[in-house]
């Protein structure tokens, strides 16, 4: 008896682990699916962006550049895009450009400067 609930308790776990998520996602995309609109800006499967310019059932028409399009299952889309707003100038919080990396203005000492807790060393050869 005690083997027979060991059983049916691993069954359920395994079914919570491994395939509650897969219907969830596979609910999402359906529904991402469903929701598609000429104009769309999105991601492909395989990583191709652009935007959709023709929508039917089984189909869109994706431009991923002027003048170039591909004819693509509805359900090879994996992902809509969304504007992000816009940033006034180049510099975004604290000090961190776009691309996360310190501002070149900012030199040397403010990453890792003498009056840092280490003392400044840091075992690191300097860079030219």
């Amino acid at each position: 008896m005690p083997q027979l609930i060991l059983i049916i308790l691993l069954f359920a776990v395994a079914w919570v682990v491994l395939i509650l998520p897969k219907q969830r996602e596979l609910k999402r995309h359906q529904a991402l699916v469903a929701s598609l609109e000429v104009g769309d800006r999105v991601m492909t499967g395989s990583g191709f962006y652009g935007t959709l310019t023709e929508v039917t059932d089984d189909t869109v028409l994706v431009e991923l550049a002027p003048g170039v399009e591909v004819k693509l299952a509805r359900r090879a889309v994996a992902a809509k895009l969304v504007d992000e707003p816009q940033l006034g100038g180049t510099e975004g919080p604290r000090g961190l450009d776009r691309a996360g990396g310190p501002d070149i203005a900012d030199g040397p000492d403010s990453i890792d400067g003498p009056d840092s807790a280490d003392g400044g060393d840091g075992g690191e050869e300097p860079i030219p």
